[in-house]
């Protein structure tokens, strides 16, 4: 089940990176990790540094991909940037962005939530 999740992220992630360049950012950097864990993708919006959290779900039978947008999350989120961005001051926003998925791996519905703080 762990794989399958894996791999519904990664679907995940590739439409909504697909989906925010057309909304005009532009891909920095894809899954940033450490040991304390990891940011979907880093975008930039203009002049500021996006940090994207990108919820995947396949169909809505356990519930919406925004609910898994916890304030731990969010907390895990904001700490990576910090990791991140190392102490410099850039203008930055944390973004959550909700996938869902049908039966065949295509997008059904896609938001974005521009910064967030939770859910």
């Amino acid at each position: 089940m762990k794989v399958l999740n894996r791999e519904t992220g990664r679907i995940g992630e590739g439409i909504a990176e697909g989906f925010l360049v057309k909304k005009g950012l532009e891909l920095v950097l894809r899954n940033f990790s450490t040991r304390f864990g990891e940011i979907d993708l880093i975008m930039r919006d203009k002049d500021v540094l996006v940090f994207v959290e990108v919820k995947t779900k396949n169909g809505l039978g356990w519930g919406r991909p925004e609910e898994m947008f916890t304030r731990g999350k969010y907390e895990r989120v904001k700490r990576m940037a910090s990791i991140y961005l190392q102490g410099r001051e850039v203008a930055c926003r944390i973004d959550m962005v909700a996938v869902v998925l049908n039966g065949e791996n295509e997008a059904v519905s896609v938001k974005h939530y521009v910064n967030v703080t939770q859910l």
